[in-house]
């Protein structure tokens, strides 16, 4: 029961990663917290 809410927390926290580093104009380590995004995101699919 606790899985799918920490699932969304994960994708939650790693969109706002993500959302921080192109704020910053970092766009050559945007790739980093997305790939901790893709498989929480993944994870929270199946």
């Amino acid at each position: 029961m606790i899985g799918v809410p920490a699932g969304i927390g994960l994708v939650v926290y790693f969109i706002g990663a993500v959302m921080t580093v192109l704020r910053a104009r970092s766009h050559k380590t945007v790739i980093f917290p997305v790939l901790y995004l893709v498989p929480a995101a993944a994870t929270l699919v199946v």
